[in-house]
């Protein structure tokens, strides 16, 4: 992952959160928080990596 892509993820994850905001459906709202936590984890691994790098 590359800086472009970490933003496009964030970005990303600020609409699965938005959209568990507005919906009606459970099914939906599950599906959203799973893409959510992915996201995190992925936004997480990068900047660790990237801090990692550094030291």
């Amino acid at each position: 992952m590359n800086v472009q892509e970490a933003y496009i993820e964030y970005d990303m994850l600020k609409g699965n959160i938005n959209r568990m905001f507005v919906t009606d459906d459970i099914k939906e709202l599950a599906c959203m928080h799973e893409f959510a936590k992915k996201r995190l984890e992925e936004l997480y691994e990068y900047h660790y990596a990237r801090l990692a790098a550094v030291k």
